[in-house]
């Protein structure tokens, strides 16, 4: 059957002016499409763009041409942010942190709401930038509301970080990407001007040697805190992320051979990866599993979900400024670099899949730089006496 495809402009009772497209689809569903406009010829033209949309796009870019942000937010949420489904150790699709980014998303949500995605602009999204960085944070609020009650004239600040809410637009440029493929949008408003998700300022905190003992033997001083000794160690020395420890099983510990599995469906990256343990790493898991129950199936340390507590008070008792448990995996990446292993290498140990986001976690203290002074230093100076040499030996011809 021919699809019916027509189009007029005309000017309602109130004097303004619309182009208005008819169309059938091949399901034999009638649509109508119209466009406001301003004055007659800006409705030519609106219906110019009409009929070339169609003829370009296709009858799904123009069905959908009303969709509205909460439509495309929903089939966003049931079709990519549902559980994560698993085929062997290979996520094909889904999330794990399924709750994380329904937040993310939540705020999204709130901002556009009914609008439709059409109608969405590259202002509007950094309109919505600059508005989540100024909105305070719910430890803000508890933090003002504690400072009322000794300074009536405190000020709400906020300390919303520039990484959340690079999470939030992540999340919003996937969606109109999603419309985008589904032709339910002609163009992605991210790409009509530069980027707005901000570079972010990145830690450069590692643990020295000194801090390092200070804080095993406030592990060793307080009994409740001997499980992050282990833990510990696995960040330190093997590179592992907070949530790869947590899901460690007695299986994935294989100490014949010294090696701890990072399974697929709880790596960050869904890539499963072996690491060979050190000395003491080995000592630590050889000692708890000694002292457990010896059920391969049993989480190594148990049913966990934050050691924020306790590590925060044994980093109080030892001392120990400014650094958080995440910073152990990068002093470990740090210090195999700095002790000459490839970049590559280094990545496969640590799970990284792209060099961006690998050297994040290099870090540099103060011995790296004045290395790096002296390794200048002695290139200067080889190559001066090289000069002299060539020097010398101009004159004697």
């Amino acid at each position: 059957m021919a699809k019916e495809r027509t189009g007029y402009t005309y000017q309602d009772n109130n004097g303004r002016w619309y182009a208005r497209i008819t169309f059938t689809n091949e399901q034999g569903i009638r649509h109508d499409i119209k466009r406001s406009a301003k004055d007659e010829k800006a409705a030519s033209k609106a219906l110019k763009s009409l009929v070339r949309e169609l003829e370009d796009n296709g009858e799904r870019s123009l069905e959908n041409a009303n969709m509205d942000f909460a439509e495309l937010a929903e089939h966003y949420i049931q079709n990519y942010l549902h559980e994560a489904v698993y085929v062997g150790e290979m996520k094909i699709s889904g999330v794990r942190g399924r709750e994380e980014a329904l937040y993310q998303v939540k705020p999204l949500q709130e901002f556009f709401g009914k609008r439709k995605i059409r109608s969405i602009t590259y202002g509007d999204i950094r309109t919505y930038r600059h508005k989540r960085l100024q909105t305070p944070t719910q430890i803000d609020l508890k933090r003002y509301k504690r400072e009322l009650q000794t300074n009536p004239k405190a000020e709400l600040r906020s300390t919303r970080t520039i990484s959340a809410v690079n999470k939030e637009l992540g999340k919003l440029k996937r969606m109109f990407n999603i419309a985008v493929r589904e032709q339910w949008l002609q163009r992605n408003p991210f790409n009509n001007g530069e980027s707005l998700i901000s570079v972010e300022t990145h830690r450069l905190r590692i643990l020295s040697r000194d801090e390092e003992k200070r804080l095993f033997a406030a592990f060793d001083a307080e009994p409740k805190r001997s499980h992050l000794k282990g833990i510990t160690l696995l960040a330190l020395d093997c590179a592992l992320r907070r949530g790869e420890i947590f899901t460690l099983k007695w299986s994935d510990i294989d100490l014949d051979q010294k090696i701890v599995t990072v399974r697929a469906f709880n790596s960050k990256t869904a890539r499963s990866r072996t690491v060979a343990m050190t000395i003491r790493v080995y000592q630590e898991l050889e000692r708890l599993w000694q002292i457990s129950s010896k059920n391969p199936a049993e989480l190594v340390f148990g049913k966990l979900t934050t050691i924020k507590k306790g590590f925060g008070k044994a980093l109080a008792a030892a001392k120990i400024d400014d650094f958080h448990f995440h910073d152990c995996r990068a002093t470990c990446i740090t210090r195999m670099i700095q002790a000459g292993l490839p970049p590559a290498e280094v990545m496969r140990i640590s799970g990284h899949s792209t060099l961006s986001a690998f050297y994040i976690y290099v870090r540099s203290n103060m011995e790296s730089v004045y290395r790096a002074a002296s390794v200048l230093d002695s290139f200067n100076a080889e190559q001066a006496a090289q000069g002299t040499k060539q020097e010398e030996s101009e004159m004697i011809n």
